[in-house]
């Protein structure tokens, strides 16, 4: 089951995983002048991700790879020439492509056309009446309801608005958002309680011993 997860976890991570074609090709992308959220599996994670168009008329998606030669800067939209290259025998959990910037065509400062939150959907979970404490972290025992048979994962980030009660459990509604760092100079992501569902007192049971 973990390494299903694992590989749910790798799809945004790059275009063309599907794609047969075995030779370079060149693009012309539109990256957003904000960032959104990439990433499926809750005990791994949400990571930063561009939000692009792979073409003039294509949808935005996101896009959590990297793209050589492009520096991103918040709130301005670039155009430009991608190149994608095949990586020749690329490993099971590493991407199958190589994106470089090819050409500049125009960099414009605006605000967003697209709003990074139609990446980002509710997402149901659990949490444990107790802790997920280690040396490394403090943070939550969670299930993910999207899941049918769902089990404790240590979930190490906090939820913003959550107010978290030892010996209660409770459902929730959050979401994964990228938040500008302006300290920092870049993207993090932080998850939101945006509905508290219900808080029962009771024991959590099956909870992992470490």
């Amino acid at each position: 089951m973990k390494k299903c997860f694992v590989l749910l976890l790798l799809l945004p991570l790059g275009f063309g995983g599907c794609d047969d074609g075995h030779e370079p090709r060149t693009e012309t992308w539109t990256v957003a002048p904000e960032k959104g959220v990439a990433g499926i599996v809750m005990s791994f994670g949400h990571v930063p991700a561009y939000i692009v168009k792979t073409a003039p008329d294509a949808e935005w998606r996101t896009f959590s790879g990297s793209i050589a030669n492009f520096t991103f800067e918040k709130g301005y939209q670039t155009e430009m020439l991608v190149r994608i290259d095949p990586i020749p025998n690329p490993p099971a959990d590493g991407p199958g492509y190589r994106y470089t910037m090819e050409k500049p065509i125009s960099r414009t400062p605006m605000q967003s056309d697209v709003d990074p939150l139609q990446f980002s959907p509710e997402l149901e979970v659990t949490i444990a009446s107790r802790r997920a404490d280690s040396p490394a972290t403090s943070g939550y025992w969670i299930k993910d309801k999207r899941y049918t048979d769902p089990q404790w994962e240590p979930f190490p980030w906090e939820i913003e608005g959550f107010d978290f009660e030892p010996g209660f459990e409770a459902r929730l509604l959050i979401r994964p958002v990228a938040e500008y760092d302006d300290a920092k100079g870049d993207y993090e992501v932080k998850y939101r309680l945006t509905k508290l569902i219900s808080s029962e007192e009771k024991v959590s049971e099956g909870i992992p011993d470490k």
